[in-house]
């Protein structure tokens, strides 16, 4: 895979490099952190808790190439999650939730640098008609319809190809059929049987299809899409009001799709969103943030509600003492037993830390985290821009 990326980089740059008006764009950041606790005396890499102020997300390397030219361009994106001390060939390392409970895990291995995970997205694109018009083909990824805030939600993905078509100014529409959530073929289909495809061939059948819109200017934006398997998503921000930032974004899974069951063990629908509200209060004269964040899962007979209260306070350009309260609520505290195998309906955790800011690119928190779940951990992280 590494011989592939750098073929593809090396190839668009011979391509491109003398084009006349051509740009190039090369941007992205990297992200990582040590955590220990006093109780195991043992360290890890940081994986961030879903929510946590400071975290947002495991260790990370990323790297985006954009060129663009009036008429033609391609994006590229490289990125390495889940790196860190775990140098073996092959590691397994458990994700842990705001609420304690492990929520998934991830491979840390010296060949995860380079395989085809790591290419996120690598697409071409061409715009027609004073580029009211734009077609795209590649590994996709959407940044006309997509959500704007955390997670930059977007119902597709995959191989595949997109049209945008632009009326008027800030009103994006797409559609677009990939392998997102396509269907494929299985040996005992009759199709196969038959002889007419063959096992793991994509069906095209109205499941490759994803339509959604986008509208924004300078007051809000709003956004939605749907992808013909089953899944749907929205977005709104507001932008109109000075130094707040609101947000809310959400994603609807079918019970087809979910891989979420009731109490009774059948397939249920699942909705998930984000909110978030913070306010800074600079132009007021006052170095401080303040906000909340929240998440809700919504699951039949499982229910989960977080939300995480913080604040921040800037002594200085370099120096920013933080604070964050994170509190989960349960309905159903039977599935989500506390760490002595109880049941729970809330749990919480609090997480003081401080800031430090180098320039405009490069951030440093050394944090101290207790959790009602876990056990209490300190750690330091480390954020580069570039």
């Amino acid at each position: 895979m590494k011989k592939i990326i750098l073929a593809a980089v090396a190839c668009a740059a011979m391509g491109f490099a003398f084009a006349e008006g051509s740009a190039w764009d090369v941007n992205g950041y990297f992200r990582s952190g040590i955590e220990g606790n006093l109780d195991a005396k043992d360290f890890e890499t940081k994986v961030y808790k879903d929510g946590q102020y400071y975290g947002n997300g495991k260790s990370r390397a990323r790297l985006n190439i954009n060129f663009t030219q009036e008429e033609y361009g391609f994006k590229f994106r490289y990125q390495c999650d889940g790196f860190g001390l775990n140098s073996a060939d092959t590691v397994n390392t458990k994700v842990k939730g705001s609420n304690g409970n492990e929520v998934g895990s991830f491979t840390t291995a010296k060949e995860t640098w380079f395989t085809q995970d790591n290419l996120k997205y690598m697409m071409g694109y061409a715009k027609f008609y004073d580029g009211k018009i734009i077609a795209e083909a590649g590994k996709l990824m959407d940044f006309y319809t997509n959500s704007e805030a955390r997670y930059e939600y977007q119902a597709m993905g995959g191989y595949g190809v997109r049209a945008v078509f632009i009326p008027v100014e800030g009103l994006y529409l797409s559609a677009a059929g990939s392998t997102y959530r396509v269907d494929k073929y299985a040996a005992d289909d009759d199709s196969v049987k038959d002889g007419k495809a063959k096992a793991g061939d994509i069906k095209f059948n109205e499941k490759i299809l994803t339509l959604s819109a986008k509208y924004k200017n300078k007051d809000f934006a709003i956004a939605g899409g749907y992808n013909l398997a089953g899944e749907a998503y929205g977005f709104f921000a507001l932008k109109a009001v000075p130094n707040l930032k609101f947000n809310i974004e959400a994603k609807y899974l079918d019970k087809e799709i979910s891989k979420k069951t009731n109490d009774d063990g059948e397939k249920t629908a699942m909705t998930e969103a984000w909110e978030l509200i913070n306010y800074n209060f600079k132009g007021m004269g006052v170095p401080l943030e303040a906000g909340v964040y929240f998440h809700q899962i919504l699951v039949k007979d499982d229910n989960v509600i977080e939300f995480f209260p913080h604040l921040s306070y800037a002594i200085n350009d370099v120096v920013s003492p933080e604070f964050e309260v994170g509190i989960t609520k349960y309905s159903n505290g039977d599935k989500h037993k506390d760490k002595d195998g109880e049941e729970q309906t809330m749990s919480y955790n609090v997480t003081p830390s401080i800031k430090f800011t180098a320039g405009k690119r490069a951030t440093v928190k050394v944090y101290y985290n207790y959790d009602k779940n876990d056990k209490s951990s300190f750690g330091t992280t480390l954020r580069v821009n570039y």
